[in-house]
């Protein structure tokens, strides 16, 4: 499993880039899968609901593998239901990794492998 230091400088670096620079700066600041979990849950009850506005926002910008790998973040984070929303007319999950290099495949699979 790709370990949290490799995922956090990896492709989950632009997705959250991709969310905001409160995003970004939360993801950078975390030191763990469970860590980052308890920010975004959080942060999100603070704000009411900035993550899902966020996540929102930046699912119709990605591209077609930060899409996979923002859903995936979403479920890794507690936002599963997010993720289902999300994914309801793109095939997402039955089209995971179309269009994602290996580095954000791994980078799927931490998240599903750490989602609670």
């Amino acid at each position: 499993m790709m370990d949290y230091a490799d995922f956090k400088t990896g492709p989950a670096s632009r997705v959250f880039a991709g969310l905001g620079g409160e995003w970004a700066s939360l993801l950078e600041r975390s030191h763990s899968f469970g860590g980052l979990r308890h920010a975004v849950v959080s942060r999100n009850n603070e704000a009411h609901g900035c993550f899902v506005m966020a996540v929102r926002a930046y699912a119709g910008k990605a591209s077609q593998g930060e899409h996979s790998l923002l859903l995936a973040i979403c479920v890794l984070v507690d936002f599963g239901h997010v993720a289902d929303k999300l994914s309801e007319l793109l095939l997402t999950w039955q089209n995971i990794v179309r269009g994602c290099d290996r580095e954000t495949r791994a980078a799927i699979a931490a998240c599903i492998e750490a989602a609670p």
